[in-house]
């Protein structure tokens, strides 16, 4: 894809502010590019990860997997997302987004791949481990991304598109791919490929390499496309330069890709993060029920097929990405309105948790399948609710080590995904769907208390009273009155 300014004589995008002169001059719009490829991508995070749901039943009959061993494989991913997951982001801190994220994309699109050649439960197993090690860091690269792209001001509706994405990955995963492998069984592309070797191919695995290409074709957009530094892209002009510096210290302009000195000691130190963490613990395990226990609840209480309850399956993660877009604008909306970060970052995750809690309580005295599928829409989407602020809380407390930041915390958050099927499968065998969902309330009424606690405004690292100047990068080009003036009245 070409810039527009590749055309014709190089300029410097900032040291050059004739465009800014003019009267219908306007700020460039690459940053929404740039949280495009990054909405795509957090649908393909959750795409690949989920889609084993549905092909799980015909990959145990056709491996020869018992129920035991799939839980095993499906652990499997989670333990290896969660140990990969501070390496990740620090890498992405180290070495910058675009080399750190193209790594990654390649490698779990390769092992999705890899996923549809399995022949047995070994093989599985340790495609589905490298998966989990291939995708840790994508999120904490997002994170820095979006720390370098975008204002301050907009960090908890940035964050809300991305996890709407995310959840709609996840949500419409099963059925994309069930459409997937039927399309693969269907006659007519059983007639196209008569005579190659895909011919005698099980749809299952047709289905999962065409995954893993869906990823490959985004990493071939992203690397050449994207840079690191808005002011090394040239179709950034000065006025969005300023735009996307507002609201940020200087030691948050991209410069350097060396973490400081004592960078990972200060993420175990710092009682914020650790804070964060346990938000994402406790509201991972809650969230889990949605991709885990839900299918069988519905047919086991109310007696829903898992081919009828498909779509009931859905709706509780689309309602969820709505609630993450919508929570994020209504915080971004709130701060800049009356500059009180830490009460309308908190109020989100607080008062969303709670209504979660509550709404899981209240599961079991549903009588129809329709009553309980509404009470966990409303448990996932007020969960949802604040997920947008959590995003934005750790940029805004991660600083230019965003991404590390949101590598110890996913790698704490995702321990709690590891154990939640060991611990729900524990207390269901014993004590039943009831205890199950107290459970669940329980956990959320925690990640609910956190807030009280959690400062946005503080960094996990301490920041030098004067700060040295990052290298030369355009930011720090001078500015004169008028084009200040100019990049402020510009769209927005």
């Amino acid at each position: 894809m070409k810039d527009k300014a590749d055309h014709g004589a190089p300029r410097d995008p900032v040291t050059d502010t004739s465009d800014l002169i003019r009267p219908s001059s306007r700020a460039t719009r690459v940053r929404y590019k740039v949280m495009a490829l990054l909405c795509v991508l957090a649908f393909l995070t959750y795409f690949d990860r989920v889609c084993i749901v549905r092909a799980q039943l015909v990959m145990q009959r056709d491996l020869h997997i018992s129920d035991a061993q799939m839980g095993l494989i499906l652990g499997a991913f989670w333990l290896a997302y969660a140990l990969f997951e501070i390496p990740g982001g620090f890498l992405g801190d180290r070495y910058g987004a675009r080399g750190t994220l193209t790594r990654i994309v390649l490698a779990w699109s390769l092992f999705t791949a890899l996923s549809g050649s399995a022949t047995g439960f070994l093989s599985l197993l340790a495609y589905r481990f490298l998966f989990g090690a291939g995708e840790a860091g994508a999120f904490p690269n997002m994170a820095r991304i979006q720390a370098a792209w975008l204002p301050a001001r907009s960090r908890a509706r940035a964050g809300g598109f991305l996890w709407m994405m995310a959840r709609w990955g996840g949500a419409f995963s099963p059925i994309i791919f069930g459409h997937m492998m039927r399309g693969f069984e269907s006659p007519g592309f059983h007639n196209a490929v008569t005579g190659t070797p895909l011919e005698h191919v099980a749809p299952w695995r047709l289905g999962f390499w065409m995954s893993g290409l869906l990823g490959s074709v985004w990493v071939i957009a992203f690397w050449f496309w994207f840079r690191d530094n808005p002011a090394d892209k040239r179709s950034v002009n000065a006025a969005e330069l300023v735009l996307i510096r507002e609201g940020r210290s200087s030691s948050e302009l991209p410069g350097s890709h060396r973490p400081a000195p004592g960078v990972i000691r200060a993420v175990f130190s710092s009682g914020t993060l650790w804070l964060i963490a346990m938000v994402y613990v406790c509201g991972s395990f809650g969230w889990s029920f949605f991709v885990s226990w839900m299918p069988r609840f519905l047919k086991d209480v109310h007696g829903v097929t898992f081919e009828k309850s498909e779509w009931m399956n859905v709706l509780p993660m689309f309602f969820g990405g709505i609630a993450c877009l919508l929570g994020g604008s209504l915080s971004d909306w709130l701060v800049k309105a009356t500059g009180r970060k830490r009460l309308f970052r908190a109020v989100f995750p607080l008062c969303g948790d709670l209504t979660a809690a509550c709404a899981m309580l209240g599961i079991r005295f549903v009588k129809s399948p329709e009553h309980a599928t509404i009470l966990l829409c409303v448990a996932s989407a007020a969960h949802d609710f604040g997920q947008a602020v959590n995003w934005a809380t750790i940029v805004d407390v991660g600083g230019r080590f965003a991404g590390t930041a949101f590598g110890f915390i996913n790698m704490v958050g995702n321990f709690g995904n590891t154990a939640q099927p060991y611990v729900g499968q524990l207390i269901f065998n014993h004590l039943g769907w009831n205890a199950l969902f107290l459970t669940y309330a329980a956990f959320f009424a925690t990640a609910s208390s956190m807030w009280l606690f959690i400062d946005p405004n503080r960094r996990f690292y301490p920041e030098p009273e004067h700060p040295p100047e990052p290298p030369d990068q355009g930011f720090e080009a001078p500015l004169t009155a008028g084009t200040a003036a100019a990049a402020t009245a510009t769209s927005r």
